[in-house]
């Protein structure tokens, strides 16, 4: 079974050098369309991204995952077509206006906010033609091993790192309700990482100005064996606002994971071509993140907050024990150098940093003396920025090789050179003029070999030569004759399409799960609407965007539950709350400013769902509007 590994990709840069690093497959945008308005890419770029992957035999899918309003459905038909001809393996989607258009034949996958959220949804999925669904980041094995049971014929994608929404996948309506900005349209402001106070009956303020919202980004690296046994085999990275360095780091950690994975269980294999080094050791914790979990992969509670800073502290160097202007002394000499970034807590519990100077023992010269204010002897400081960790990863060498042999002869005298790759490719270059025998056997048979495997910034490396000792070739010639064979070799390999997957399997029932759609089915065009009509939808409510719902109506539904945080569960214990405070034994409340949200918690299902208490008067996105004469998603 071919385990994959699916890379962000920001732009044609960090595109390129995912793939160097390992990755199998890229997620990236395309010009309009994509769920993250600022990782869009024009048609050129994913032009020369899609001729790169084929050179590794790996695979590059657009997104094209925000939902659609009436206006843009053939603005977004002809993206489709655009992305097709430009080279790439799939779409990623989550409107299903698509389905009603006039597509190429390209697989498409199903987005995470495409309802991949139970067995009955991703069967019916499959049943219409999807070839791959992304599992909802909420998910546990033992759900992911029920979809597999009945989703068949489709392909399962999860997320194994990086950053998650709070809200259930799909369904949070909290940027568009507040600031106008839709997570279904690609513009989230992210309002869950903001600060909020925690209010209890009476208006008592329980927790003031603290990211209550922002949770924990997931880390399933050593679940991967779980993952793939339970069906999973396709592996997402998150980040497509990310930096180089995440992705040199975390794409070539993941690679070096799966690596010995398949070395393990001999019955997994890689689905691209190439052997990866790394010139670096990676390492995840030297990487912006805000605290790590396994979410609910396991099936039981667990914390997830990412405490009462949304900040990066990293990792512990000592306790302050006296500090004067731009000078500290820690409990103990520190392994920090210039450089370095230096973190801790302020009086307000707000993480506070700067960047070390100098460093002697445990004296240390910060760059900023102010951010020292208010901060108490026998603050733990962190160190949350390796200055020397990251030269060296930016400086790193990763090389992606693949394994070639190669045969030179000599037919009727002209010099015959043929390169053969591990994926069948070959490729041949012939010389002009007849070659006489060589003088010295042994000696050309040792420089021809030399000269084979200078194979320098190609894509290949020598692990097999046959030479022909019947003639000889002068160095300038052999090397001119290998310089062709790779060239052509390359060609080859990057004009072959990977093959893989279709629209539709037409023959299976198509099996909706509900007749009556919410708005949580998002649908916010006459297309998505006459497609979930046609699959026996009886009544279809505007998606959030399109309507004005009624007070009550949750804005989120999150496994975030804060009474569990705070230790005020009844039916799970949390062992290390994220305050010390009493169970006000009532209505909880968040707010921020004149915004106020009700936290309603369902304990049956293990949810807390935020509503708001009052009308939220949002400005409207642009190039919103109602369906006409319509139901809905």
């Amino acid at each position: 079974m071919k385990l994959e590994l699916v890379a962000p990709a920001k732009n044609l840069e960090q595109g390129t050098l995912a793939l160097r690093c390992g990755a199998d497959a890229l997620y990236v945008g395309g010009p309009k369309f994509g769920a993250r308005k600022g990782a869009a890419n024009e048609l050129r770029d994913l032009e020369l991204l899609a001729a790169e992957a084929r050179l590794w035999r790996a695979k590059v899918y657009v997104t094209l995952n925000t939902i659609l309003y009436e206006g843009e459905l053939e603005d977004a038909r002809r993206a489709a077509w655009s992305a097709f001809e430009a080279g790439v393996d799939a779409l990623i989607i989550q409107d299903m206006a698509f389905l009603e258009m006039d597509l190429p034949g390209i697989p498409l996958h199903a987005s995470t906010q495409a309802v991949c959220d139970s067995p009955e949804k991703i069967a019916f999925l499959a049943s219409v033609g999807f070839s791959r669904a992304i599992l909802a980041r909420e998910l546990s094995l033992e759900q992911i091993r029920a979809v597999r049971k009945v989703a068949v014929g489709i392909e399962l994608e999860t997320f194994v790192y990086g950053a998650i929404c709070v809200s259930e996948s799909g369904h949070c309506y909290l940027s568009h309700a507040i600031c106008g900005r839709s997570g279904n349209r690609g513009e989230c402001a992210q309002p869950c990482r903001r600060d909020w106070s925690l209010v209890g009956p009476a208006g008592r303020v329980l927790i003031k100005d603290r990211p209550l919202l922002s949770i924990k980004d997931l880390d399933l690296s050593d679940q991967l064996e779980s993952l793939a046994d339970a069906g999973a085999y396709s592996f997402k990275i998150e980040g497509r606002l990310k930096d180089a360095d995440y992705v040199k780091n975390i794409v070539s950690h993941f690679r070096r994971k799966l690596d010995a994975l398949m070395e393990k269980r001999p019955e997994f294999c890689r689905s691209s071509s190439g052997r990866c080094v790394h010139g670096f050791k990676p390492d995840p914790s030297k990487t912006f993140q805000r605290g790590r979990t396994t979410y609910q992969l396991e099936g039981e509670r667990m914390s997830m907050l990412s405490g009462l800073s949304s900040g990066y502290l990293g990792e512990p160097v000592g306790k302050i024990m006296s500090k004067n202007g731009s000078r500290i002394v820690l409990d103990k000499a520190a392994r920090l150098a210039p450089g370095d970034g230096l973190a801790f807590f302020g009086p307000s519990g707000r993480i506070k940093g700067t960047l070390v100077n100098s460093i002697e023992g445990a004296h240390i010269d910060i760059q900023s003396p102010q951010a020292l204010n208010g901060i108490k002897i026998g603050t733990v400081a962190h160190r949350n920025f390796d200055h020397a960790w990251h030269k060296q990863l930016r400086a790193a060498k990763v090389e992606r090789k693949i394994g070639i042999r190669a045969r030179l002869d000599f037919p009727s005298g002209f010099a015959r050179l043929g390169f053969f790759d591990e994926d069948g490719f070959e490729s041949e270059a012939t010389g002009k003029e007849k070659c006489p025998p060589p003088r010295k056997v042994e000696v050309f048979l040792t420089a021809a070999k030399a000269s084979l495997s200078r194979l320098g910034d190609t894509p290949f490396e020598l692990v097999e030569c046959q030479i022909d000792s019947s003639g000889f070739l002068p160095p300038s010639q052999l090397n001119a004759l290998r310089r062709l064979a790779a060239e052509l070799l390359m060609q080859k390999r990057i004009s072959c399409r990977v093959s893989g997957g279709g629209k539709a399997v037409e023959a299976l029932p198509k099996t909706l799960p509900e007749m009556c759609l919410s708005r949580e089915w998002n649908v916010s065009n006459s297309l998505a609407k006459a497609f979930y009509v046609s699959c026996g939808a009886s009544n279809i409510e505007d998606a959030f965007e399109l309507s004005h719902p009624e007070l009550g109506l949750p804005l989120m539904t999150t496994r975030l539950c804060l009474r569990f945080e705070l230790g005020w569960c009844e039916k799970h214990k949390n062992y290390a709350p994220i305050a010390k405070a009493a169970d006000p034994k009532g209505t909880l409340f968040l707010e921020n400013g004149p915004i106020s949200l009700k936290c309603e918690f369902d304990c049956e299902r293990c949810v807390m769902k935020i509503t708001p208490v009052a009308k939220l008067h949002a400005r409207p996105s642009e190039s919103s509007g109602g369906l006409e004469g319509s139901e809905r998603d």
